[in-house]
């Protein structure tokens, strides 16, 4: 089987030849290793949107300074400003990242009062979703056989109001003025159910990325349940209507959720990330996770933190894959997150290229046994 054919052959509830290995393309730059890692089997993960976002009613001026970007949304009721800081490279580098792969990191959010909520909203309600789907088509015809393309979408809206708007000032807004709180998130939860969800269900991709990033702790049971268990039902409604699955980045500590997202309309739980990162094991995820599809992330503590570490890369990769055993409903990528060091990806594209299905014990013996021998 091809790349593409492992993956499609998971997503469609049957065994591939092998367990399927992709990196996101995002962060793998190409070169030597990396088409070697490809030719033995390793495929790409390509994240395309089908969407476009604009604002009406709403002048955005912007203005660059020294590594940072200011933000200014004016509306008839006031305006709001967020600061946006960069590295060396943004604007020339792919995918909306400095020379390093890091994305800029907003160090003003826009909400910094509870007022603000009130211009938030006005913000929300002007929000307009037409669809477009040439990145998604162009990169689908461009990558042929070697992965799939998946489909994105912003974050829920609770985790789009934590993560770009704003910040770890919800958690006090939430006590002390829900209401206000609330009153953006529903206005923000209906414009993508009446106008995102249609749109990226007719997406030429067979995935489609709730965008997510969940870690319990900061989205606690309390806020699982109540703000992100329902917007995952609605879009799921939606997008299985058209054939499509729902996929959810949960890269973080599940353990304390996990019991809840058993219960989460959602198909792939993507960047699913084991200890030492994670705080929650593969075995236990499958065992709980019955109905869900894990692409299962390779933690940066071992793949990248440490630099080139073939040997640990490989032992910790046979782990992991034991704990599979003996389902068929794991993918394993290089990295969601960071650059990964090539002799790192090439140990485990080594692994995995022998990583055929079913997998046993035995099988995993002796793909391990020349490891201690030949580095």
């Amino acid at each position: 089987m091809n790349p593409k054919e492992r993956i499609l052959t998971l997503l469609n509830g049957e065994m591939p030849d092998r367990v399927p290995f992709a990196h996101c393309e995002r962060h793998f730059p190409r070169g030597e290793k990396e088409r070697l890692a490809r030719n033995m089997g390793m495929g790409l993960l390509c994240y395309r949107p089908a969407h476009i976002e604009s604002i009406k009613n709403t002048e955005i001026i912007t203005k660059n300074e020294t590594n940072k970007l200011v933000k200014t949304y004016r509306t008839p009721l006031g305006e709001l400003t967020e600061v946006i800081s960069y590295g060396i490279g943004y604007g020339i580098a792919s995918f909306g990242r400095d020379w390093k792969g890091v994305q800029p990191i907003r160090t003003q959010f826009l909400v910094k009062k509870p007022d603000d909520y009130r211009v938030l909203k006005y913000i929300i309600e002007n929000i307009n979703y037409k669809p477009y789907y040439y990145p998604v088509e162009d990169q689908i015809e461009r990558l042929g056989n070697d992965g799939i393309v998946v489909t994105t979408m912003p974050y829920e809206p609770m985790q789009r109001l934590l993560v770009e708007w704003v910040g770890s000032r919800i958690f006090v807004d939430l006590l002390k003025n829900r209401e206000q709180v609330e009153e953006v998130y529903y206005a923000l939860e209906k414009k993508y159910e009446e106008e995102l969800f249609p749109i990226v269900a007719d997406s030429p991709s067979e995935v489609i990325l709730y965008l997510g990033n969940i870690d319990s702790v900061l989205v606690n049971p309390t806020l699982f349940e109540k703000y992100y268990l329902p917007t995952y039902e609605k879009c799921s409604n939606i997008l299985h209507s058209k054939g499509k699955l729902l996929n959810v980045h949960m890269d973080g500590k599940l353990r304390s959720i996990s019991q809840l997202i058993s219960k989460a309309k959602i198909d792939i739980i993507e960047a699913f990330t084991p200890p030492p990162v994670g705080d929650y094991q593969i075995d236990e995820a499958l065992s709980l996770w019955k109905d869900k599809i894990i692409w299962i992330n390779f933690p940066s503590a071992i793949s990248t933190a440490l630099g080139p570490r073939p040997k640990i890369v490989k032992q910790y990769l046979l782990e992991q894959l034991k704990r599979t055993i003996p389902s068929k409903r794991v993918m394993f990528i290089a990295s969601t997150e960071n650059f990964v060091p090539e002799d790192n990806v090439m140990a485990m594209a080594e692994i995995m290229e022998k990583a055929e299905l079913p997998l046993t014990e035995d099988l995993l013996q002796k793909i391990q046994e020349p490891i201690y021998k030949h580095q």
